[in-house]
C-alpha cells in the first residue's frame, strides 16, 4: 500500500510539472519617463502600477489600475488583443501579427535574480526600438507554439527561447523604462468565458495604431 500510495505521489507531481501554467499572477509595475513631454508620475498614473494577468491556454487577460487601459484580453484563436479604456465601453482591437519592434538578437544568462524566493534565469532580447530583459524559471511552463502567431512585443520569440512566463520584466525604449515585478502567484483552473469577448456589437479597431 505504501509503494501505491507512494507512486501516485510520484505521478502526480510528475503530472503537475508537466503541465502549462494555468491561473493567475500580479504584478508590481513602475515607470520611468525618459520624455520632457511626461512625468514618471504622470506615467504611473496613466498606466497603472499593478497588473492582474491570467492565463489559460493560449490565451490571457489582464486587468490594470492605472487611468487608460483598464483591461486587456488576447484571444489566440483571433490572433487579437482587445483592449478596454477608461473612457469607453468599446473594446478596442490589435493584430497581434503585427510587430514594428522587430527583434534582432537574444542572450540567455542562468542564475540571474531571485523572484518570491524562485531563482530565476534571464533573457535578454535587443530589438530596433527597445532592450527588454526577462526573468524567468521553467517552473511556469508555457508552449510557445499556442502563441506563435502573437508577434506583437516579441512575445512568441521570447517564448520560443524560455516556455516559460517571465516573473520579472524590465523594458527599455527610447520613451520610457517599465519594471514589472510578480508578487503573487495563483496556480488555478480557469473558466473559458474568463476570456470571452462579451458584447461582440461594441467593438472597434484600435485608434492609437
Amino acid at each position: 500500500m505504501n509503494r501505491l500510495i507512494l507512486l501516485v505521489v510520484v505521478l502526480n507531481s510528475y503530472f503537475l510539472q508537466s503541465q502549462d501554467f494555468e491561473g493567475m499572477l500580479v504584478y508590481s509595475v513602475s515607470y520611468e519617463s525618459k520624455s520632457p513631454d511626461i512625468t514618471s508620475e504622470q506615467l504611473n498614473s496613466l498606466m497603472g502600477t499593478k497588473q492582474w494577468y491570467a492565463i489559460k491556454g493560449g490565451n490571457y487577460k489582464s486587468v490594470f489600475n492605472g487611468d487608460f487601459i483598464k483591461l486587456q484580453i488576447y484571444r489566440s484563436d483571433e490572433n487579437r488583443n482587445y483592449s478596454l479604456t477608461a473612457k469607453s465601453d468599446t473594446l478596442y482591437y490589435d493584430d497581434y501579427s503585427e510587430n514594428n519592434d522587430k527583434a534582432l538578437s537574444y542572450d540567455i544568462k542562468k542564475n540571474q535574480d531571485t523572484i518570491m524566493g524562485v531563482p530565476c534565469d534571464l533573457i535578454t532580447i535587443k530589438a530596433k526600438k527597445s532592450k527588454t530583459s526577462y526573468y524567468f524559471n521553467s517552473s511556469y511552463k508555457v508552449n510557445p507554439e499556442l502563441f506563435k502567431g502573437h508577434n506583437y512585443g516579441n512575445w512568441y520569440y521570447m517564448l520560443s527561447k524560455t516556455k516559460a512566463l517571465p516573473l520579472k520584466t524590465i523594458m527599455e525604449t527610447e520613451q520610457f523604462i517599465m519594471t514589472s515585478i510578480a508578487t503573487k502567484v495563483k496556480p488555478m483552473q480557469l473558466n473559458d468565458n474568463v476570456f470571452e469577448i462579451q458584447n461582440k456589437n461594441k467593438i472597434a479597431p484600435a485608434y492609437w495604431k
